[in-house]
């Protein structure tokens, strides 16, 4: 029995180098719905930290804002990883109220991630910024759930 003693190390979550983690983004506030941490192991794996940011119970309109954390000042181009879905939403992202990019669809027959969607490079100063995620509606093709799931935020240096 000794010869098993240690034998199995300690078990390691996946996680994207430099990831800030949906699930652990302070919430600085929403308009409906329900937030938590939703475990994703059982979906094939692919999260970091095994889990994302779920929002449910809200609807085409209602917007979702999180602290995002910028350790120096500098120009990043901003990463974001969402969960695709049967009954997942339409999204916009604002960063301190300017709108980024064109709406994200991320609805999906099945429950995937969607890959890294890469967003213009931006200046931003050290501190404390605010993301906002606005349900903008759903796919035809969705169940109008509208629900959204945040795996992480990458903030990636230079332009």
């Amino acid at each position: 029995m000794s010869e098993r003693v240690g034998y199995w190390g300690p078990v390691e979550t996946y996680r994207v180098k430099g990831a800030i983690e949906g699930e652990k983004l302070k919430v600085l506030g929403k308009t409906a719905g329900n937030l938590e941490e939703q475990d994703m192991s059982g979906f094939g794996g692919g999260w970091s930290g095994e889990a994302h940011l779920w929002w449910t119970g809200a609807k085409p309109g209602d917007k979702l804002d999180l602290a995002l954390p910028v350790q120096k000042a500098g120009t990043y181009t901003l990463g974001v990883q969402f969960t695709k879905a049967p009954d997942y939403g339409i999204v916009q992202l604002y960063l301190d109220g300017q709108k980024l990019g064109v709406p994200l669809d991320t609805f999906r027959p099945a429950v995937r991630l969607n890959d890294m969607v890469r967003l213009d490079p931006m200046a931003l100063t050290a501190g404390e910024h605010k993301l906002t995620i606005e349900i903008t509606g759903a796919n035809a093709k969705a169940i109008k759930s509208y629900m959204v799931g945040l795996d992480y935020v990458k903030l990636i240096p230079g332009k």
